[in-house]
């Protein structure tokens, strides 16, 4: 990956302009300067020059960005903040490490087998009643009632696994399924979706056991060893005949595409390859013959809210409304600012939870002027950025993604 020293000409070609600040949802709910990209562009060139440090005051002003890359798409001179952001933190970090909160993260993520004692926790916490007992006591309990709800609403199974019989004969593409962390040890729900959807329309699909996090956590911290060992050990698993890498999580999917930025060598090459076979699951049903049952019909009206790592990273945004137009009885309601970043942004909502909130908030406010009944969305980040924004404006309305929707209507198909 480029290092911060590469960029020193895109940090000189900001002309001060101040169109990032239109755009930034940081900047629109805390009006400082240091918020938007031409801020930091000042300090960065400062720094670049010798005129400035790099103190931990300039650390806590690189981590006032989402990484939602929305400044990119108003920058009249095309820089990309978020990877020269990326860069800076990186510098940062070699230099006074990624702070305990991130690194407490990383350290979770990074280790399977922790991942799997906290699954199982979590497992013990949903089948002992305490899910139950929390999610009573939170109406009483106001702004901590609703970071309980927010944590419940991320453990709610809307799709449990069942085996359905294949519309068609088995197709010969060879799919390997990445579920990332979250469907893999907190909620399988989308995972289980997946799965139920492909086999639903032929499509046979491999999850290697051993996969790891995606790493997209630790590159955004800046701590690139990790990434790279991660990105390392998830690239050697997928096998050479393999014709899609499958994802349904928005940031996973991303992730994988900046595998080959930090990997060398052989590895580096194999990247290459599998980024260029690397799609969504909303992309992969918008291509193929996706199967629809005629007579069944979901009468609901529903939402959809872009993730940044879907729509502005792999511009992947007409093909889950092409999916959501397709069912039967659904009626679909476009939000204001689809796009606009719903403020989890991973460790963000955590460092900077006030700020992550009240863009998260605004968010809300979006989904309930539609009126729709469900809110869909394709990242688990993203999950948690809604339901967290919907908790403290009284907006109860359940979350899915959209495959978790297919499956449901599946389901209602075998039923009926």
């Amino acid at each position: 990956m480029k290092k911060l020293e590469d960029y020193s000409e895109d940090i000189y070609k900001c002309t001060k302009c101040g169109f990032c600040q239109a755009i930034c949802p940081i900047y629109r709910e805390t009006r400082l300067e240091t918020a938007v990209s031409r801020g930091k562009f000042t300090l960065l060139n400062g720094i670049l020059l010798g005129k400035v440090g790099f103190t931990p005051k300039i650390g806590k002003y690189l981590d006032m960005c989402l990484g939602c890359k929305a400044c990119y798409d108003f920058c009249p001179a095309g820089i990309n903040a978020e990877e020269i952001i990326l860069a800076a933190r990186a510098k940062y970090s070699s230099i006074h490490g990624v702070g305990w909160l991130k690194r407490m993260l990383i350290w979770l993520f990074k280790s399977n087998l922790r991942l799997k004692l906290f699954g199982a926790a979590l497992n013990i916490y949903k089948k002992t009643g305490l899910y139950a007992i929390t999610t009573i006591l939170a109406r009483f309990l106001g702004r901590v009632g609703s970071v309980i709800n927010v944590f419940n609403a991320q453990l709610k199974e809307n799709v449990r696994y069942k085996k359905l019989s294949a519309i068609s004969e088995q197709k010969s593409l060879k799919i390997v399924y990445f579920p990332g962390c979250i469907n893999a040890y907190a909620n399988p729900s989308a995972a289980n979706a997946v799965k139920m959807v492909l086999e639903r329309n032929g499509y046979k699909v491999t999850v290697p056991s051993d996969f790891r996090c995606c790493g997209i956590m630790a590159m955004s911290a800046g701590d690139l060893d990790t990434f790279r060992e991660l990105a390392a050990h998830n690239v050697g698993l997928i096998p050479d005949d393999t014709d899609v890498l499958l994802t349904d999580c928005a940031s996973c999917g991303s992730a994988w595409h900046n595998y080959p930025d930090i990997l060398e060598g052989e590895l580096k090459l194999k990247a290459e390859t599998i980024a260029q076979k690397a799609v969504n699951i909303n992309e992969f049903l918008d291509k193929i013959q996706l199967y629809i049952p005629e007579s069944t019909v979901l009468n609901q009206s529903v939402t959809y809210h872009d993730p940044c790592h879907l729509s502005r990273f792999q511009k992947v945004t007409e093909e889950p409304r092409n999916i959501l137009r397709k069912i039967p009885g659904l009626e679909y309601k476009e939000m204001e600012d689809a796009s606009q970043c719903c403020g989890a942004a991973g460790s963000f909502c955590i460092a900077k939870p006030e700020i992550s909130l009240a863009i998260s908030k605004t968010k809300a406010q979006n989904i309930a002027d539609t009126g729709a009944e469900t809110v869909l969305t394709s990242c688990s980040g993203c999950k948690i950025g809604l339901a967290q924004g919907m908790a403290v404006s009284g907006v109860q309305k359940p979350i899915l993604s959209p495959v978790e929707l297919l499956a449901r209507l599946y389901l209602q198909e075998e039923n009926e």
